[in-house]
């Protein structure tokens, strides 16, 4: 739960250019197209997961001010991702998914298995990081 509106959280989610500020793990949210935000915008992205980094290109599937924003893979990593915004009484609450999937046969399953317990702890570090941010800058 976030102490501030949605339009706050989403102002903060919606810009690549801060995520190096909050998003845990991520190593790289590179434009590749000149829309940098919205609605079909591709990003080369890179995540640390241990020693390595994995991504690939991402597009920006649905952008849904204030409430949505989703993201699809294009090359590289198999990957899906979501930004979700729900107001309440005390606040915004703010969910964040992301899916993967590596190739490799049983390999690639245990590998992928492993790599998903550092993605998890990022992405709860992620939530509690951008909640820091957003309350701490307030007037």
């Amino acid at each position: 739960m976030i102490d501030d509106k949605p339009k706050k959280v989403f102002a903060l989610i919606s810009d690549p250019a801060r995520y190096p500020d909050f998003f845990v793990g991520i190593t790289r949210w590179k434009p590749m197209t000149k829309k940098k935000r919205g609605q079909g915008a591709r990003y080369r992205v890179l995540m640390a997961v241990g020693s390595i980094e994995a991504g690939g290109t991402v597009k920006v599937e649905r952008w849904d001010e204030n409430v949505l924003i989703t993201w699809g893979s294009e090359a590289g990593v198999e990957q899906r991702g979501r930004w979700e915004l729900h107001p309440t009484d005390e606040g915004t609450e703010l969910l964040l998914q992301i899916e993967f999937a590596l190739s490799g046969g049983p390999v690639g399953w245990a590998v992928e298995r492993l790599a998903g317990r550092t993605v998890v702890r990022n992405m709860w570090a992620t939530l509690l990081a951008a909640r820091r941010l957003i309350e701490m800058e307030r007037p």
